[in-house]
C-alpha cells in the first residue's frame, strides 16, 4: 500500500537519520580540513581499528542532539607553519647563491678541490644487488662495465655472488637481453673462465659480452639484462642491469688548440660530423699535475657534416680566483649527439690536451654579471617571504 506524502518508512527510523547526518557532516569536515590546511602539509594516517564492545543503541533524544564526529581511525595532525625568520634566512641564502653564480657565465663554472668532477660523476656505474628471503646471503651483484658503450665496441656486463663480501661460486648464471620495453632479444650464459672477454678465471666475477654489431644502428638505445643465478641447494637470486648503446653522429678528431680571448682561456675541440644534428661538448680543466681541479666548461651547436671546432670558454675570473698557474690539462672531454633523446654519448677522452703555460694573474678579474641570475636574486631580496606567510608571527 502506498503512503501519501511524508517520509519513506526507512527515513523515519532515528538511527537512519543519524547515519545520514554523520555522513554529510563527515564530508563537510573533510572539505573544511582540505580548505583550511595547505594540501602538502596534511598527512592522513589511518590507524588500525581495535576490537571494542558494541556501543548501546542511542535513544531518540541522544541521537538528535549528538554532534557529528570525525571517525576515530582518521588522524589529521597539526602542522606548525614554518618560522618566518627561518624562511627569510633560506631566501637570503638563495639570493647569495644566485649572486655567486652570476659572477660566471652559465657555460663555465669553477671546480673546487672537494668538488666531484661532473663528467666522471655522471658516468659512475652502480651495481644492483639482490638477496634471498629475509635478506639471506649470498648477494647477487649485477653491473655493466660502463654506463654507456659506443659503436662498434662490445657491451660488457658482470655478475658476482658474494658471501660476507667474499666471492662465491655459482652453479650457473644466465641472463636475458631485452629492449627497454622488455622485448626479449636473446638468452646468454655468464662465464668465469678467463676467456671470451672474462678477465681472470675463477675470480668470482662472471662476464657476458654482447657484440656491438647486434646492438648498434639507432642513435642511442637502452638495453636491460635480466639475470638469474642458480645456487646449489638454495633459491636462485635474480637481478638486472641496464646500459646505453650509442652510435653518435660525431667523433673527436684528437686536435685541440688554446688562446686567450678578452681575458678568458678558450680551448678549441675539433670534431668530425657524419650527419647533421646538434652536438654538445664539455670538458674539465685541471692544474699542471692533472690532479687539482680548476674549472668546467661546455658548448653546443647545430652542425652540418664535416670538420668543425667547438670552443670551450673557461671564464677568466674563474682561473684567476682559483690561483693555479698553467699549463692546464684537459682532463676529461665528453662529446654527445643531442639531436634527440636519449643523447648518444661518445666514450670520454682522458688527458686529452695540455695548454700553454699561462699565469693565473694574467686572466680577467671582471665578474660576468649574469642578468637573469642577478634579477632572480633581487626579487628574493625584495620579497624573501613566500606568499601567504605572515612575516610578523
Amino acid at each position: 500500500m502506498k503512503r501519501r506524502g511524508g517520509l519513506p518508512r526507512s527515513w523515519r527510523h532515528p538511527a537512519a537519520v543519524v547515519a545520514v547526518l554523520v555522513a554529510v557532516a563527515g564530508g563537510l569536515i573533510g572539505w573544511w580540513a582540505r580548505a583550511s590546511v595547505p594540501q602538502p602539509a596534511v598527512e592522513v594516517a589511518v590507524a588500525p581499528l581495535t576490537a571494542a564492545a558494541p556501543a548501546p543503541e542511542p535513544t531518540d533524544a541522544a541521537a538528535a542532539s549528538a554532534p557529528a564526529r570525525t571517525p576515530s581511525n582518521v588522524v589529521v595532525p597539526y602542522v606548525e607553519p614554518p618560522k618566518p625568520r627561518a624562511v627569510a634566512a633560506v631566501g637570503a641564502d638563495a639570493a647569495a647563491e644566485y649572486r655567486r653564480r652570476a659572477r660566471y657565465p652559465r657555460s663555465a663554472q669553477p671546480l673546487l678541490t672537494n668538488d666531484a668532477d661532473p663528467i666522471v660523476r655522471d658516468r659512475e656505474v652502480s651495481a644492483v644487488e639482490s638477496r634471498g628471503r629475509n635478506g639471506a646471503e649470498p648477494t647477487l651483484r649485477v653491473f655493466p662495465a660502463a654506463m654507456g658503450f659506443e659503436s662498434p665496441e662490445p657491451a660488457v656486463v658482470y655478475a658476482e655472488l658474494t658471501m660476507r663480501g667474499r666471492p662465491v661460486s655459482a652453479k650457473e648464471i644466465r641472463g636475458t637481453l631485452t629492449t627497454e620495453e622488455l622485448v626479449p632479444l636473446g638468452d646468454v650464459l655468464f662465464h668465469d673462465d678467463g676467456v671470451g672477454g672474462d678477465a681472470v678465471a675463477g675470480d668470482g666475477r662472471y662476464t657476458v659480452v654482447f657484440p656491438g654489431d647486434k646492438l648498434g644502428g639507432a642513435l642511442s638505445k637502452s638495453y636491460l639484462v635480466q639475470v638469474e643465478a642458480t645456487l646449489a641447494g638454495d633459491e636462485p637470486r635474480k637481478g638486472a642491469a641496464s646500459f646505453l648503446y650509442a652510435s653518435p653522429d660525431a667523433h673527436l678528431t684528437g686536435n685541440y688548440r688554446d688562446v686567450v680571448v678578452d681575458g678568458s682561456l678558450v680551448v678549441g675541440v675539433e670534431i668530425e660530423v657524419t650527419s647533421a644534428g646538434r652536438f654538445h661538448v664539455e670538458a674539465t680543466l685541471y692544474g699542471p699535475d692533472g690532479v687539482e681541479k680548476v674549472a668546467w666548461a661546455q658548448a653546443a651547436q647545430w652542425l652540418e657534416p664535416g670538420t668543425h671546432w667547438l670552443d670551450l670558454g673557461y671564464y677568466g675570473l674563474i682561473l684567476r680566483e682559483r690561483g693555479i698557474d698553467g699549463p692546464y690539462v684537459l682532463r676529461y672531454v665528453a662529446l654527445s649527439t643531442t639531436t634527440e633523446m636519449p643523447n648518444a654519448k661518445n666514450r670520454v677522452a682522458e688527458n686529452a690536451y695540455r695548454t700553454g703555460a699561462y699565469q693565473a694573474t694574467a686572466f680577467s678579474d671582471r665578474p660576468y654579471e649574469d642578468p637573469g641570475l642577478l634579477e632572480a636574486a633581487k626579487r628574493i631580496e625584495e620579497d624573501p617571504m613566500p606568499a601567504g606567510i605572515d612575516a610578523g608571527g
